[in-house]
């Protein structure tokens, strides 16, 4: 009791010892302090709902809505998202039931509506069955597609006619929605349409539409299999901005082409090339069918008919002229020939094919329609170096003067006061920049001479004051000579050898006897 009677008597010191303002921020951060507990205990007791489905359309919410009920599992709907929310722990098993039975349906109907088959269906209610079922077995295909949100799939099915000419062809259309954010380039279109066309029988890919939700008609960029422009917003570039980048490409080529092949012959910079390439995107089909007589100047022989008739006997000749007398059977004739006869016949029947060539050309966009080049060269030029030259620059972009094409070539003499200009610029500068340079290379050498000067003079006179300082009449040792040769300068070499010889006896006196002692036995 003492200690928790201390322990309150501290804390009560301790909140007297506050002012106010510390009193205030003490409770305020005790109350959030409490208040944050207090939600994240009642956080952690609620139930933390998941997504089962997102995205659904109203036929699939209220089916699974129904179902959920049914089972007694709670569930929560987010009309922001059209998603429909059931507790972390039971998401998946949840989603593995609504699998089972088939949904989500994704807001179409597919085969299985001949689950529900009726009786006495008639032929007309069962085509079209037929075709709600497999419209929606295909939506359900398109929106697999990573892109997709939103798909639908109207087909159109003419009845059997009993000739092919009047049968009329099947036709599709699909209408999708993109996610945000999503686009579409040419080869996801040419996928859905390809899809289309090989899941309807006598559906070509030319019969099948795709547009979106906003417009625009996306099988358009793959209506020409020669050009297929996707732009930045991957729904198609202007057709004329995108034939005025081609011709300038090929402008390019050729302009690079030129200028390389003249740059070799004049030099760099001798030749100044212009083209103007203008190309044919008209797409054209001519079709050509010419009768050609054979080798005889007939056709060619389909078939070929003789018949040959001969009469021996008597009587008149069979086929006599025509009339009543002869054809009438027992009319009395007179005059009638008798005697025998003969009659040969024969005849000869031929029926000739005629013989046909059909051709048929497809002009393929993107070819030069005409060429207009201009080239510049620096100089003069003789007729003939002109026409060859001429004939070399032709051959090289192709020039066809029957297509209309133009080729100017004009030799003259190109300016260079700007390049002379800008040459002595450079030269003006070089020089005055050597100028510098010398004029700084001799400032250094002069004051690395003075420097050295400067260094010697400093030298040579603190060794004179430092054999000037010394005892009167002292001459350096010769070590000290060897090591500062500047000591010569001030002494005279008689003194110092007479100064060297005395100290030198001085400490060797035996070896200056001996060597007077030999002096004086060779005199």
């Amino acid at each position: 009791m003492e200690r928790i009677r201390q322990f309150f008597s501290r804390i009560r010191v301790f909140w007297e010892s506050l002012v106010p303002w510390q009193r205030y921020s003490l409770l305020g951060a005790s109350v959030l302090v409490v208040a944050a507990i207090v939600l994240l205990v009642l956080w952690s007791g609620r139930t933390a709902y998941d997504p089962l489905f997102s995205g659904l359309e109203v036929d699939d919410q209220a089916s699974i809505v129904a179902i959920l009920r049914e089972q007694k599992i709670p569930y929560r709907l987010d009309p922001v998202a059209n998603a429909i929310l059931v507790p972390r722990d039971v998401v998946h098993e949840v989603r593995l039931n609504l699998a089972s039975s088939g949904l989500p349906k994704g807001g179409v109907v597919g085969f299985e509506i001949f689950d529900r088959a009726k009786m006495g269906m008639s032929d007309f209610q069962q085509r079209i069955t037929y075709l709600r079922g497999l419209e929606g077995e295909l939506a359900r295909t398109v929106l697999q597609i990573d892109a997709v949100e939103y798909a639908k799939v109207n087909i159109v099915i003419p009845e059997q006619r009993l000739f092919l000419e009047q049968q009329q062809p099947s036709t599709a259309s699909v209408l999708v929605r993109l996610k945000q954010g999503k686009k579409v380039g040419p080869e996801q279109v040419r996928s859905i349409v390809h899809l289309v066309a090989h899941s309807v029988e006598g559906l070509r890919a030319d019969d099948v539409t795709v547009v979106d939700t906003a417009g625009n008609v996306l099988s358009d960029m793959i209506a020409d299999e020669n050009f297929i422009f996707a732009g930045s917003d991957g729904l198609g570039s202007s057709v004329s901005s995108v034939q005025r980048e081609l011709e300038r490409q090929q402008e390019q080529e050729f302009e690079r082409k030129l200028r390389v092949m003249l740059e070799r012959v004049f030099g760099p910079g001798k030749a100044v090339v212009r083209v103007r390439v203008e190309l044919d995107f008209d797409k054209r089909k001519v079709s050509t069918r010419e009768f050609i007589p054979g080798p005889t100047g007939k056709g060619v022989v389909r078939s070929q008919q003789d018949m040959e008739e001969t009469y021996t006997g008597p009587g008149s000749v069979p086929g006599a002229p025509p009339g009543t007398t002869t054809n009438i059977p027992g009319y009395a004739i007179t005059g009638q020939q008798q005697g025998n006869s003969e009659y040969a016949k024969t005849e000869s029947t031929k029926n000739y094919e005629i013989t046909t060539r059909e051709e048929e050309q497809v002009g393929t966009p993107g070819t030069v329609k005409r060429v207009s080049a201009s080239v510049l060269v620096d100089g003069t030029l003789s007729d003939e170096q002109l026409g060859g030259l001429k004939e070399a620059v032709a051959a090289a972009i192709g020039i066809d003067e029957v297509r209309g094409d133009k080729l100017v070539i004009q030799p003259m003499p190109f300016s260079t006061s700007f390049v002379d200009n800008l040459l002595a610029q450079l030269q003006e500068q070089r020089r005055q920049q050597l100028l510098m340079g010398m004029i700084a290379l001799a400032l250094v050498l002069v004051g690395a001479v003075g420097v050295a000067l400067w260094w010697m003079r400093r030298r040579r006179r603190l060794l004179l004051e430092q054999a000037a300082g010394g005892e009167e009449g002292k001459v350096p040792s010769l070590r000290e000579l060897m090591e500062n040769p500047d000591l010569m300068a001030g002494q005279s070499e008689v003194v110092v050898l007479e100064e060297q010889l005395r100290i030198y006896a001085m400490k060797n006196p035996e070896d200056v006897a001996a060597v007077i002692k030999n002096w004086l036995a060779e005199e």
